[in-house]
């Protein structure tokens, strides 16, 4: 049984993020940005007016209103080459995107393909323009983050909200098992609720997040951020913080959310790999202990829900939507190469879509994997501009790297770390935070290098950075939490 009053919560919710945001965006933009963060992960949290409305949404807009402010300038002034090309290719992202949809949208109406439910009309060009600047927007909500949170109370936002999350989820499934009753169920498009099962019979925690691939998605993002803090020595929430990292593995688990095991595995495999003289051998060992014993414990109970995680483990193929998007670019090599525009490319996918899968066919979809969502919006000149921002980055720090106090390479590599290991899971899992994220680090980047200059336009090196500044000693740059 689902609590039936559950909507309205999530409705008050979602009033109140908004309300936050409107209230506080001028005057305290850190609380805003937390909210907006908060909003982002919470993807069962939204008004439903015929379309999903989050409170992020509404955030996105004064992104919009940044970004055409030209106040990033003064940002960008000092940045260096390096990550003056992080931003670009960000924004040729954007423009590109755009650019290429207009043509493809006259060319797919012409042709006629789709259905009353599927073809290329005015609805449908606006709805994926308004979207798409909202993904612009968190671009510069992310932007303006970076001059008011550091790195660190970021990573210990990202963590406090994954871990009241899978409370959440061991308390739901806690009440589902003894009483029967789900407390956070799924609010469907049709404003229906219900319950998640694998075949019916093994319940997967969600939490109060919305899908349990959502949880799952969040369990990653919250493991993966504690990950870091120790990796790179930040506070992260006192002596008893390991209470975090155990309920979050106990929800990642309860999920049964592939992609969310995957995506903290790799996760912390990418960072391990390029940041591996940082690590800790007590704390590998301890994850590897925790993982183990709790892989063990359930997998060999021989219950259902021991059986259902084994499967989901074992899972390897694509998603059907992810499929049918791949063969449908394969099948049209100039589209992969281009792109097919915004909201289109389910229009070439759908006819490659398994005969025994009733969904999809009189409905726009695209991929569940960043990879194939933007390859099949924006081809592969897309993939390659948003893709090369991190390298920018990399870059940018390369040629700082001599200039920086320890404070300041603690809060660049943190937050190069953060950048990767979103862009690692967006590639798996579309999600619009990365943006955020990338427009964060862009600007905390930035500021470490006027700090590292000491903040004086003249002592900006020529191209190449190999001029040597005569600097006063740098000013470190906070990395504890706010």
């Amino acid at each position: 049984m689902d609590f039936a009053g559950y909507r309205y919560v999530a409705m008050l919710v979602v009033l109140i993020e908004i309300a936050v945001i409107l209230m506080t965006y001028r005057r305290n933009p850190k609380l805003a940005i937390y909210v907006v963060l908060l909003s982002i992960v919470l993807k069962g949290q939204y008004l439903w007016f015929g379309r999903a409305i989050f409170a992020w949404q509404v955030a996105s807009i004064f992104g919009l209103a940044y970004i055409g402010s030209g106040q990033i300038r003064r940002t960008a002034r000092n940045a260096g080459r390096a990550l003056g090309f992080m931003r670009m290719s960000m924004l040729l992202y954007f423009i590109y995107t755009i650019s290429i949809s207009f043509p493809m949208w006259l060319v797919f109406s012409a042709e006629g393909l789709g259905n009353a439910g599927t073809e290329v009309n005015a609805t449908r060009i606006l709805t994926q323009l308004v979207y798409f600047g909202f993904v612009i927007g968190l671009f510069g909500l992310g932007l303006r983050a970076g001059r008011h949170l550091t790195t660190a109370s970021l990573l210990n936002a990202i963590i406090i909200i994954a871990a009241l999350a899978a409370y959440g989820a061991i308390l739901q499934t806690l009440i589902m098992h003894l009483v029967g009753i789900n407390i956070f169920p799924i609010i469907g498009s049709d404003d229906t609720t219900r319950s998640a099962f694998i075949l019916g019979s093994t319940f997967r925690a969600n939490s109060f997040v919305g899908e349990p691939k959502h949880l799952g998605l969040l369990m990653s993002m919250g493991l993966i951020s504690y990950y870091l803090t120790r990796l790179f020595r930040i506070p992260a929430g006192g002596r008893f913080a390991w209470h975090k990292p155990l309920a979050m593995t106990a929800a990642l688990i309860l999920s049964l959310s592939t992609t969310g095991i995957v995506i903290t595995a790799g996760g912390i495999a990418v960072a391990s790999t390029i940041f591996y003289r940082r690590l800790r051998a007590s704390d590998l060992a301890a994850v590897s202990i925790l993982v183990g014993v709790l892989l063990t414990q359930v997998i060999g109970s021989g219950a259902d829900f021991g059986s259902s995680l084994e499967r989901q483990l074992s899972k390897t193929d694509l998603e059907v939507q992810d499929q049918s998007v791949r063969d449908g670019l394969l099948a049209n090599k100039s589209l992969f190469v281009t792109g097919t525009g915004l909201g289109n490319i389910h229009l070439i996918a759908v006819d490659h879509l398994p005969a025994t899968f009733p969904l999809f066919r009189d409905q726009g979809y695209k991929a569940n994997s960043g990879l194939f969502f933007v390859v099949g919006d924006s081809g592969l000149i897309g993939l390659l501009l948003l893709v090369a921002s991190p390298f920018f980055a990399l870059q940018g720090y390369a040629r700082m790297r001599r200039r920086l106090a320890p404070d300041q390479r603690k809060e660049v590599l943190a937050s190069l770390a953060l950048l990767l290991v979103s862009g690692f899971s967006f590639l798996l899992r579309y999600d619009p935070g990365y943006f955020l994220f990338s427009g964060f680090v862009f600007t905390r980047l930035a500021l470490v290098r006027q700090a590292a200059l000491g903040h004086d336009p003249t002592l900006v090196p020529t191209a190449g950075e190999t001029r040597p500044p005569h600097t006063p000693p740098p000013t470190p740059v906070g990395t504890q939490p706010v």
